[in-house]
């Protein structure tokens, strides 16, 4: 790979968001390292950035939900001999449904991988970043974080500590030269919904975010070094009423939106 060109690992980059934020850093000329479950998708977007963008793409594939996936990960990448400069926690899960209908498996997977996974990796890499002389981090969260959506609850909870952490390490690393970020989008078009068993509502499809426009604007805003990012005028105007609306109604509302 070349030297002078930053290199980002993007986890879950085998299809939806995660691919198209791999896209978006391919255009800008970031090398690439793609982790996944799924090598045959990682390899067809491999093949496709490096003719798009002339750029080097490296697969691993892994399984975050495993006790020894997220160290695995790490270790596969500081074999490969690369420099990480921009990690992006995009893998994750969701499952939708009562709390009390799901399994303590179904539980403790989401929870692996969307909790314990990302702190991990933000651990071993931030370390290695802070030994680089710098990095950027970016935690995939989810605007369900800022608005608890009932029937989501697990996943809900699952992101709003990737808020509260960054919010804290935003700090805690002020003085190493490392980043960190973390993106809250809303509903978008991707296999999420299916695999967590949640079919679209109208109101879901109304106010679904562009994803090519949610990755760019992720992007954009941890190059810019930017704590919380929520991509979307609508989704930006939620927000802002969120911290005058009380806690239940607005769960309530997003109940509502999401309810089959």
């Amino acid at each position: 790979m070349d030297a002078n060109k930053q290199c980002a690992l993007v986890t879950g980059a085998s299809s939806g968001f995660g691919a198209q934020m791999a896209r978006v850093l391919a255009q800008r000329g970031v090398n690439l390292v793609v982790a996944a479950r799924r090598r045959e998708r990682l390899e067809a977007l491999a093949t496709e950035l490096r003719q798009a963008h002339n750029i080097d793409v490296v697969v691993l594939t892994t399984d975050l939900s495993t006790t020894t996936g997220p160290r695995q990960l790490f270790d596969d990448v500081q074999a490969t001999g690369l420099k990480i400069d921009i990690l992006i926690n995009n893998a994750g899960l969701g499952r939708f449904g009562p709390f009390l209908g799901q399994s303590l498996a179904e539980i403790q997977e989401l929870i692996a991988v969307d909790v314990l996974a990302v702190t991990i990796l933000t651990r071993l890499f931030a370390q290695r970043m802070r030994e680089q002389g710098g990095g950027y981090i970016l935690q995939v969260s989810s605007f369900a974080a800022l608005q608890p959506i009932p029937r989501y609850s697990v996943y809900s909870g699952a992101k709003a500590y990737l808020i509260a952490m960054a919010q804290a390490l935003v700090h805690e690393l002020k003085h190493t030269g490392v980043s960190i970020s973390v993106v809250a989008p809303g509903f978008m078009s991707t296999e999420f919904h299916e695999v967590s068993n949640h079919k679209w509502t109208l109101w879901m499809k109304i106010i679904n975010l562009p994803i090519r426009y949610a990755a760019r604007s992720a992007i954009r805003g941890m190059f810019r070094r930017k704590l919380l990012i929520t991509p979307g005028l609508f989704y930006l105007i939620v927000g802002f009423f969120l911290r005058f609306t009380p806690r239940r109604m607005a769960s309530a509302i997003a109940g509502a939106i999401s309810k089959n």
